[in-house]
């Protein structure tokens, strides 16, 4: 299958390259300005795998719509949250769904203060100190300058639930803590995972969930995942500049690697503009984008290189030129197809699911734009640049 006959295309890529150079500098920059202040305004949508959350397995007898437990999850005040069906059901009718939400902790910082302010004017200057940390789970810590007993605090919260919203305020448990300091009490409240399976239990009695397994990702170890995140694209251009420096020569591997750092910072800046969730899906997705826009470049490249060992009397931007047409036919089909893939993923799809998709989508259209003018253009750069020092 070709779109265009051998020899029918005399594309001039070359001659309008500068102002495709300007446009992916500007690009680049823009992608970078974007991520800066989406990041300085706290406004990076960072997903769960970096933020920090809560991973719940729930087990239904039952099958049970996704969309109704997504509808559950959210209406509790969850509005980022991943919904994924588990492949460990069995087949006598049961279904298993994996819910990740942002929180570790039904109170947020909000609440937290809120609470503070009400245990403050129930209790007055018998109140010594409030301990809240949204990071920490479901807890928190009062003390007291003198003693109070626990079921006075229980009433107390009870009667704060209109004020922060947390039905869980009428099921706490608290225990008096230390044996010299008898004025500090830790106070322990429903869990996020308690709260879903209670919520999918009155959604679904005939289901009977059951929760199966609950993990926690704190902060401390969703920066770290988002750091290995970071390292890992870095390593696999590093990789990928060995790679085709050893393949090739210097010439070609600058050309490259500016051209996957191009693509990888412009997917990056397009999530970001977008709002899109930034997440170790993501990370795949621009692992695999790098990746196809590599095995793009290289068909070019050898290409370029064919023909510099066949025409060695012609101009550098000649060959580059001859070698895009010539590859243009090949170039087409790869992305064309690969799009057609992501289509049934782009319309069915949803969730993290629906933005690797989307991720790959716009890196192939990318990756084929930066093999033509950022990896040819590079070349051409270098090659001008090497005969310019040799001539000094």
């Amino acid at each position: 299958m070709q779109f265009f006959k051998p020899g029918s295309l005399n594309i001039d890529f070359v001659g309008k390259r500068k102002p495709f150079v300007m446009l992916s500098i500007a690009l680049v920059l823009l992608s970078i300005t974007v991520v800066v202040w989406r990041q300085a305004s706290d406004t990076l949508n960072w997903g769960i795998d970096f933020a920090g959350g809560t991973v719940i397995d729930l087990e239904f007898e039952k099958e049970v719509d996704i969309g109704t437990v997504r509808k559950i999850v959210t209406d509790l005040g969850y509005e980022k949250n991943v919904i994924q069906r588990s492949g460990l059901a069995n087949q006598e009718g049961k279904s298993e769904y994996i819910i990740r939400v942002e929180r570790i902790a039904i109170l947020n910082r909000e609440d937290g203060q809120k609470l503070e302010e009400g245990l403050q004017g129930a209790f007055g200057e018998k109140l010594a100190r409030f301990d809240f940390d949204e990071d920490s789970g479901d807890k928190f810590e009062v003390r007291f300058n003198t003693d109070v007993g626990e079921k006075e605090i229980e009433g107390v919260l009870a009667g704060l639930v209109d004020k922060v919203g947390k039905r869980e305020l009428t099921e706490v448990t608290i225990k008096r803590q230390g044996k010299e300091d008898q004025f500090r009490f830790l106070v322990l409240m429903t869990g996020v995972a308690a709260q879903v399976e209670k919520a999918m239990g009155e959604a679904f009695p005939d289901a009977r969930p059951k929760l199966r397994k609950v993990e926690f990702v704190g902060p401390q170890v969703g920066g770290k995942l988002r750091n290995d995140g970071i390292l890992a694209m870095i390593y696999a251009i590093a990789g990928i500049l060995v790679y085709v420096g050893f393949r090739f020569n210097l010439q070609f591997a600058p050309g490259a690697v500016l051209a996957l750092g191009h693509d990888a910072v412009i997917t990056i800046g397009f999530f970001a503009l977008f709002g899109f969730e930034f997440n170790l899906t993501f990370v795949a997705a621009v692992l695999t984008v790098i990746g196809y826009s590599v095995n793009d470049t290289i068909v070019v490249y050898d290409r370029i290189r064919e023909n510099m060992a066949r025409f060695r009397s012609q101009p550098m931007p000649q060959i580059v030129n001859s070698s895009l047409n010539e590859v243009l036919n090949r170039t087409v089909l790869t992305s064309v197809t690969t799009v057609m893939a992501l289509s049934g993923l782009l319309i069915m799809g949803f969730g993290e699911i629906k933005d690797f998709a989307i991720a790959m989508t716009f890196g192939v259209v990318i990756g084929t734009y930066s093999s033509i003018y950022v990896a040819g253009s590079t070349t051409i750069y270098l090659e001008a640049l090497v005969k310019k020092l040799r001539a000094a």
